[in-house]
């Protein structure tokens, strides 16, 4: 849980990448993301896509489709935006959860194994936006705090990986003056780590642009 932009989404990555570096899971697993709020408008398409459907399960559905979670067999679900999630969808999750089996939409004797973990995340508070019984089959709740609450040292670090990056994709160092170091340590950043990282995106390609036209060594 945390506000847009604290890097939930990374997270999430982060853990999934650990799995696989101690073994947990296998080289080949995957992580498929599903964000919610794509579909929030059609329940029905957003189930469709979550669990799969059969034939005939309602208008349109013309042949067999496997959702995501068969997708994601083996690995790691990663629920974006899952306060978006209607409650008969939190509620169809509760057997995968509960017994590793899940239906596809218009099944009512057919069931399939799934070993799959599930992260979830969410700008809102899960105690009222989710379904309690479906907050209660998850274990762990992090909270991710905005970046005004991080450390000094913890920004620094964020900034220096951020331009670390940028100039590993533009293959060119890439110097940074004492002053923008300041400005990026201390202005209002409301959009979190994620902005903080587009304005470090954004000021790196108008820089590499003066680079390219007086050609410089380094940006």
């Amino acid at each position: 849980t945390g506000p847009t932009g604290v890097g939930k989404s990374m997270f999430a990555e982060a853990m999934y990448k650990y799995a696989i570096q101690i073994g947990k899971l296998p080289q080949n697993a995957p992580l498929v993301v599903f964000n919610c709020a794509d579909y929030a408008e059609n329940p029905q398409l957003l189930l469709s896509h979550l669990f799969g459907h059969t034939k005939g399960a309602f208008t349109g559905a013309d042949k067999e489709k496997n959702g995501i979670i068969n997708q994601a067999n083996g690995g790691i679900l990663f629920l974006d935006e899952v306060h978006r999630l209607p409650p008969e969808g939190q509620e169809m999750l509760f057997l995968l959860m509960d017994k590793g089996v899940y239906r596809r939409m218009g099944e009512e004797e057919n069931i399939h194994k799934a070993q799959i973990l599930i992260i979830a995340a969410t700008t809102e508070e899960p105690q009222k936006v989710i379904l309690h019984t479906f907050l209660r089959r998850i274990p762990v709740i992090i909270k991710l705090p905005p970046l005004s609450e991080r450390t000094l040292k913890e920004r620094m670090m964020l900034i220096c990986r951020f331009f670390y990056e940028e100039s590993e994709r533009v293959k060119v160092p890439i110097k940074v003056s004492k002053e923008i170091l300041k400005a990026l340590m201390l202005y209002d950043c409301p959009g979190n780590i994620g902005q903080l990282k587009s304005d470090i995106q954004l000021i790196c390609a108008r820089a590499f642009l003066d680079h390219i036209k007086h050609k410089n060594n380094i940006v």
